[in-house]
């Protein structure tokens, strides 16, 4: 699968991200983020960015900070340099995983040795419907793009927590032996 085109666009009826990859053969693959999968991928993704510029000699430094900030550089010069102005074409001849997008429950981030970032994102499925999943190659350029579009695509959501708030905390499960807690009154 040659990527074309990605577009991470939020969904205010749905309240979520929806993300469309053209193929250079004119397939169109969609998945649904969550919100709490969408911020919970950030960290992942540019912790993924800062692996695959280390392996790039320009990028070379004895202290993370310096290698951050070389990294950092790299994102941005990539965006000056991306073609973030033409619109996503929604003319695929065809949708290999149906017009119903994949509700994405986990994503596996890999750093290929030979280059790039393997992304696999997978729907584990329910009673009612089959796992599915979709696996993309993209090269570093491609990662830092697919970034770049889920922090526009968050920062419009307006959900709470943002862009800098990093992984969702997880709640600890409760203790099944303890009193449930009262529902809260609602009041006029």
């Amino acid at each position: 699968m040659n990527i074309h085109q990605l577009s991470v666009v939020f969904d205010e009826r749905q309240d979520r991200l929806l993300m469309r990859v053209n193929t250079q053969e004119g397939e169109e693959v969609r998945l649904w983020l969550t919100r709490s999968l969408s911020l919970r991928l950030l960290a992942p993704m540019e912790a993924t960015i800062a692996k695959l510029e280390a392996r790039n000699p320009a990028v070379a430094a004895d202290d993370a900070r310096t290698r951050g900030m070389l990294v950092e550089l790299k994102h941005q010069s990539f965006l000056q340099n991306a073609d973030l102005a033409t619109p996503f074409s929604g003319q695929s001849t065809s949708l290999p995983l149906g017009d119903v997008p994949l509700l994405v429950t986990e994503v596996r981030l890999d750093v290929r040795a030979q280059g790039g970032a393997q992304l696999v994102f997978q729907d584990c499925g329910d009673s009612q419907a089959p796992a599915r999943s979709c696996t993309l190659q993209m090269q570093s350029m491609l990662v830092h793009g697919l970034l770049h579009l889920l922090q526009k695509a968050i920062s419009k959501s307006q959900w709470t927590g943002g862009l800098n708030a990093g992984p969702v905390a997880l709640k600890a499960p409760e203790d099944p032996d303890s009193p449930a807690p009262k529902k809260p009154v609602y009041t006029h």
